[in-house]
């Protein structure tokens, strides 16, 4: 199975790598909106700026909440694409940037709030009861400043960097450019790939994959893509979705951490594999001089595992959405006898911006439904993998909700660009399917759609 190349633009505007383990996500939090594509480690080099301990101009429950939640990206040198640091008094005070009539401080707690766009975006959590009433309570007051030395690192930013939590493996095969790329300053959003073959004689397993940020001052995502041919090293503009024969593996973007998979599954590597990894680079700064070499860091394994890793897709290809209308549908895929029991471990939806809510179940024979994925509302701008652990078996069936909202003056039917419309619910699983007559798309291929209940 392999994936087609139609899975490439839509993949892009994920946010996350599989989404087992997360740091604080970043977000244009005090501007009031989503970054330019927004939709969730590094090995050897720190994602994040870090920072030691210094007096706080802010209060002590303020600085801590901020620097617990948010400073990750909007550290004192902000990273990932923040267009502000939310370090001192002096940053939350400023006039936002989407509307200068606000100051900073009263936008963030406008986006802590926001259920549609808000900060810290998934998949990293929202702000918990106590840590939200320090804000709110904060805000009410006036937003004034402290003058205790709080101790919690308030002049820098926490990093993302080191290996996800229970993750003991070293990176062995190093997918990164041998030459740095120098980010325009004048370009605020541009997208730069290069490539890089790995040779192994034997077949090997990936057991774990570590996105390698080597400037997080302006990586907004990366993307590991694999093709059937050599891509040029030398890294330049690419398209946002990329060649038709790349099919993507892997994404990271900020509040995401690596995925090391279950041992008793891997992605297959075997011959040569030839890699293209595709940087998002946001430099809403105009930052001069900014050079990076960002890729990912693979763990692999000659001690194969029970089972080869993949990924196929719920839902539906066939999609018609009536102009200034909408379209409720609800599209079931039953197992079929050729499969094997499929181990679920991760999933992620995807549709584009006339989505107004997507869902997935699967349904046992005999037995209660089980949540594969839920996002409602749904926003095109926060998309990540999130972590499953179910079996589907034959004759079991999936059930996949896509609701659009139409208010265009023409009818909108499936399509890979962003103005057409999808509706999936994209599935990390194993054992890898093989029947010759099985490929990624099949489930939402035969689905069979009716208007939802």
């Amino acid at each position: 199975m392999r994936f087609d190349p139609r899975l490439a633009p839509l993949l892009l505007s994920s946010i996350t790598l599989f989404a087992w383990t997360s740091s604080a996500g970043c977000s244009d939090g005090a501007t009031g909106a989503p970054s330019p594509t927004s939709t969730s480690t590094s090995s050897g080099s720190a994602a994040g700026t870090g920072g030691a301990s210094s007096a706080s101009d802010l209060p002590c429950d303020v600085d801590a909440v901020l620097q617990a939640n948010c400073r990750s990206c909007h550290g004192a040198t902000p990273s990932f694409g923040a267009p502000m640091p939310l370090v001192t008094l002096a940053d939350l005070e400023a006039p936002a940037k989407s509307d200068a009539s606000k100051k900073v401080y009263e936008l963030v707690g406008t986006r802590t709030h926001d259920d549609l766009h808000p900060m810290p975006q998934p998949p990293a959590a929202r702000l918990g009861t106590a840590d939200q009433k320090v804000i709110d309570d904060w805000i009410a007051g006036g937003g004034k400043g402290g003058s205790a030395d709080c101790g919690t690192g308030g002049a820098g930013g926490g990093g993302t960097g080191g290996a996800p939590p229970g993750t003991s493996c070293v990176p062995d095969v190093h997918v990164v450019s041998k030459t740095k790329y120098t980010v325009p300053k004048d370009v605020s959003d541009i997208y730069i790939c290069y490539g890089v073959d790995v040779t192994e004689t034997s077949k090997r397993h990936i057991t774990t994959l570590l996105p390698k940020i080597d400037n997080p001052k302006v990586v907004h995502h990366i993307v590991l893509f694999q093709s059937d041919t050599a891509a040029a090293a030398a890294p330049a503009e690419c398209s946002l979705g990329g060649a038709v024969d790349w099919r993507m593996i892997s994404v990271w973007a900020p509040g995401g951490a690596g995925f090391e998979l279950p041992p008793e599954a891997g992605f297959p590597l075997e011959g040569t594999t030839h890699y293209i990894i595709q940087v998002h680079y946001n430099n809403l700064q105009h930052l001069a001089g900014e050079a990076d070499a960002s890729g990912f860091d693979l763990c692999t394994t000659d001690q194969l595992r029970p089972n080869d890793a993949d990924v196929m897709a719920f839902g539906t290809m066939k999609l018609d959405i009536p102009a200034q209308g909408t379209l409720d549908t609800t599209c079931k895929f039953k197992v079929p006898a050729i499969a094997p029991d499929i181990h679920i471990m991760s999933v992620m939806p995807h549709m584009h911006k006339l989505g107004t809510a997507i869902s997935s179940f699967a349904n046992p024979v005999g037995g209660a439904p089980v949540e594969l994925t839920q996002r409602d509302p749904w926003d095109f701008n926060t998309q990540y993998w999130s972590p499953v652990s179910t079996v589907i078996k034959p004759g079991d069936s999936v059930a996949t909700r896509c609701a659009y909202k139409n208010p265009g003056s023409a009818d909108v039917t499936w399509g890979e660009n962003t103005s057409d419309e999808m509706c999936y619910a994209f599935a990390a699983y194993y054992p890898k399917i093989t029947a010759t007559q099985w490929k990624w798309s099949l489930p939402s291929a035969i689905a069979k759609c009716a208007p939802t209940p």
